[in-house]
């Protein structure tokens, strides 16, 4: 039976973010279909999914504390050990799988990929596997991003590193690190000042030897960020993600070799495989349903301006060989030849503008509200930490004893003007969500993710420009090259036969391009204009080229 390789299903890691004003509560609720109350916003998270919920499952190591089987418990204690504005809290696996696996493979299938490659090495894993509509299975995975210790409890993602130093020599140590460096003669380094108000980091013993030093810091010097945990930094390194792939697909190998299909998928790139065509986006049901509404879907339309431009290549590379094998020195032939070159420039260029009109308009759109919902970000956390502290003080002044009357009354005006303050944050809040056309924290949210797709899709035409700007220039030096053989008294006669030929190969260059949608005649106007122009110049350019070089080779008289 032969095996036919095909690119491997859609695999996506992301990070769950607070600082994009999101939860890992409410994306364990949303992949989960439970109810989840969330601790941190004192918010219930519920996301209706009973009808594209296959199943849902908790997957502990050893050592996790079997409380953590409850999902609210589990993603409840991640997010109160991240006390920072920006925490990552948990990262988030979406995967599809292959139409060929058969449904009953994909529960086992999943659990031992989780179990090998995440809970096997300290992560816990909650996963869900989803069908929408019965041709769309997938999966979603939540895997926690601090390993626990032996007892269960959290480990740090960094340690402080301390920059110690002896004699002339410098180096970082953690504190562990350090108990044993010290007997070795490593010292920490402070921050002294002199009379003459000079600073500078000097260990204790440095500072002995130099008279009129006093410390000024109890902080010792340290590495800003920190030593990241050795678990952490194997889990977020980009070799990481590789291996995830890499596994993924020879577990899905496995099974559809165990159900004898003829089918195989690789995790390895088009580049990686040596093939010039971009791949496309995955698109998603919501995208898809909007495409049926006849609503045209951002990322639907990314596809079909992918998949016009690879069939463009195609068919310019295989127009390109037949060319350069057929090419006679015959003036209809060659008037034919460089007349259809340039049809095929003005459409590599038509495509150009496209692309870069398209990224225009998405990089304005991600320009513009990016700054509004970052201060919406912003101004939620406020919100938050003003209601935080209000409770608090209502709860120290409902404590207090009715005779403690000042402490009451100043409890009281804090209270007053935390009141005012939120009120005013409320408003703001209202506001900025106007802006963006969002009714509630859900739809800003949503919107966030929605911004964050359109970079993704706009470094997607990137790599496409770049194919696409290597075939212009691969087309143009084989025109020049082309042109170059025609002989001076032939000229003219080349030049009255291309403009014979020219409404034909423009009617044939328009209907090509009919099939992959609207075409903009204005675009395609100002793509002859910049392909003749640029024919010319790269002409004038060449001979110039040739005049300089055959002068460098006469000899000086």
């Amino acid at each position: 039976m032969g095996v036919m390789p095909i690119p491997c299903p859609h695999f996506k890691i992301t990070i769950v973010k607070r600082s994009q004003g999101q939860s890992a509560v409410a994306g364990a609720a949303y992949q989960s279909g439970e109810r989840l109350f969330s601790e941190y916003d004192q918010k219930t998270k519920f996301y209706n999914k009973k009808k594209e919920l296959v199943h849902a499952e908790i997957m502990l190591p050893p050592h996790a504390p079997s409380g953590y089987a409850d999902r609210a418990t589990l993603w409840n204690a991640v997010e109160s050990v991240e006390n920072q504005w920006n925490s990552q809290l948990a990262r988030r696996i979406v995967l599809a799988f292959p139409v060929e696996v058969p449904k009953e493979q994909y529960l086992p299938m999943l659990k031992e990929f989780c179990n090998e490659q995440f809970v096997s090495k300290g992560m816990i894993a909650d996963f869900a596997i989803h069908d929408p509509d019965g041709h769309n299975p997938h999966a979603h995975i939540m895997l926690t991003m601090r390993p626990l210790d032996v007892h269960g409890k959290w480990q740090g993602k960094t340690q402080k590193e301390y920059l110690c130093r002896k004699a002339d020599e410098e180096r970082g140590f953690t504190a562990q690190e350090f108990l044993q460096a010290k007997e070795n003669g490593w010292e920490k380094q402070y921050k002294y000042k002199n009379t003459a108000g000079v600073s500078a980091w000097l260990t204790p013993t440095q500072a002995a030897r130099e008279p009129g030093w006093k410390r000024c810091s109890k902080q010792p010097k340290a590495v800003k960020l920190g030593r990241q945990n050795p678990l952490c930094a194997r889990w977020n390194s980009p070799e990481q993600l590789l291996d995830w792939r890499e596994a993924w697909a020879d577990a899905v190998n496995r099974t559809l070799e165990e159900k004898q299909q003829s089918v195989r998928v690789t995790h390895l790139s088009h580049a990686a495989l040596g093939l010039d065509e971009q791949p496309t986006v995955h698109e998603g049901s919501q995208a898809r349903n909007l495409e049926l509404q006849g609503i045209k879907a951002d990322r639907c339309e990314l596809n079909r301006q992918i998949r016009a431009d690879n069939k463009l290549l195609r068919e310019l590379k295989a127009q390109l060989a037949k060319l350069s094998k057929a090419v006679e020195n015959t003036v209809e032939h060659i008037a034919e030849t460089l007349e259809r070159l340039r049809s095929s420039l003005i459409m590599l260029q038509y495509r150009l503008l496209v692309n870069n009109k398209q990224v225009d308009t998405w990089k304005r759109q991600v320009n513009y509200y990016r700054p509004i919902l970052q201060d919406y970000h912003a101004v939620t956390q406020q919100l938050a930490d003003k209601k935080s502290e209000q409770e608090q003080l209502q709860t120290t002044r409902n404590t207090a004893s009715l005779l403690q009357i000042a402490q009451r009354r100043q409890l009281a005006e804090q209270i007053a003007a935390l009141t005012e303050k939120i009120e005013e944050l409320r408003s703001r809040q209202a506001m900025i969500l106007h802006n963006l056309d969002c009714k509630n924290n859900g739809e800003a949210q949503r919107f966030g993710s929605y911004l964050d797709k359109l970079e993704e899709m706009q470094e997607k035409l990137a790599a496409q420009r770049e194919s696409l700007t290597q075939q212009l220039s691969a087309t143009i030096k084989q025109y020049l090259e082309i042109e170059n053989m025609i002989q001076p008294e032939d000229e003219d006669s080349v030049r009255q036969r291309r403009t014979a030929l020219r409404p034909d190969v423009a009617f044939e260059r328009e209907q090509q391009l009919s099939h992959n949608g609207y075409i903009d005649n204005i675009s395609i106007q100002i793509a002859q204009q910049i392909v003749d122009v640029q024919i010319v110049g790269d002409k004038i350019s060449e001979k110039v080229q040739t005049s300089m070089a055959q002068h460098k080779e006469v000899p000086d008289r």
